[in-house]
């Protein structure tokens, strides 16, 4: 992440095309993202991006029905509803960063989306993290109402953080009203930006414990670690490497099209991960280990 002041979009909307750069009115550029252009003359914006945002759907719906045939798996059904979220990411992404929608109105609301479902998609990524301890009985009624719903709430809370920084309904997210040019919005920056970074690292400290401690395997932290190298690529591209690749390509490209297609990745890294962990002749050690600190 370039380094910047807290709460401050300057820096990341001038270089890159994030889906909150879309809440503020005016955003200065350093490269536009012109795209490519049709036979009418018509700008296609982010092909890149919508092409494996839309990949990523199908993807995430196949992996939502292989894990709906691992009855027996652990955290079976709070992974799917983690990818359901990302399928939301992937959809509002297109609208969102597409390139081809205009209308501020418009932009706004699936940015909004947007920014809800990826705070959502990593506070799933963390119950995720802490189901596999099986404190719950995973799949049962209390843990899918648990996960469901507190990523719905995340959703809604980030997500209307999002509008009424677009459009100012209660005044409480207005960036800079006396410095029109400053794009600062410190809700946004917590949520979208560093909420994400703090739940994954979470996350692989759980995991890593779980494997080495719980599971007493080392084989699935190939998998996890190549995970987490796969998103902070993702992030070197739309962050610091993004201003070249636009203006070396004409504006017809830039980072986030790379920074989607790593964030696919990692998300497929996620899936053989979980499904490593969930393997039958890990199950014993993993409900041995349950059983144990029950007794304690």
């Amino acid at each position: 992440m370039a380094v910047t002041n807290y709460g401050n979009f300057n820096n990341f909307c001038f270089h890159s095309s994030l889906p909150a750069c879309n809440l503020f009115h005016d955003v200065p550029k350093g490269c536009d993202l012109t795209g490519f252009s049709t036979v009418n003359d018509h700008s296609i914006g982010n092909l890149g991006l919508m092409v494996v945002s839309f990949i990523a759907i199908i993807i995430s719906i196949l992996f939502i029905a292989f894990a709906q045939r691992r009855s027996g798996a652990v955290g079976r059904k709070e992974m799917q509803i983690l990818f359901f979220s990302y399928i939301i990411v992937a959809l509002s992404a297109i609208f969102a960063s597409g390139g081809f929608v205009t209308n501020f109105r418009i932009l706004a609301w699936f940015s909004a989306i947007e920014i809800g479902s990826t705070a959502s998609t990593a506070w799933l990524l963390l119950v995720n993290a802490v189901v596999a301890y099986q404190l719950l009985p995973d799949g049962g009624f209390v843990s899918i109402f648990l996960t469901f719903f507190s990523g719905l709430a995340v959703f809604i809370g980030v997500g209307y953080m999002a509008l009424d920084s677009a459009f100012d309904w209660s005044g409480q997210f207005e960036s800079a009203p006396s410095q029109p040019y400053l794009l600062r919005n410190y809700a946004i920056y917590s949520t979208y930006l560093l909420f994400p970074i703090v739940a994954i690292f979470v996350y692989l400290i759980l995991q890593v414990n779980l494997v080495i401690f719980v599971l007493r395997e080392k084989r699935p932290l190939i998998l996890l670690i190549f995970t987490f190298l796969l998103f902070i690529i993702g992030q070197i591209f739309e962050f610091v490497v993004s201003r070249y690749i636009c203006s070396n390509t004409n504006g017809k490209i830039d980072g986030s099209l790379f920074a989607s297609l790593f964030t696919l990745f990692s998300f497929g890294s996620l899936w053989a991960y979980w499904h490593s962990i969930t393997e039958d002749e890990w199950m014993g050690q993993a409900l041995g280990w349950d059983a144990e600190m029950r007794e304690k």
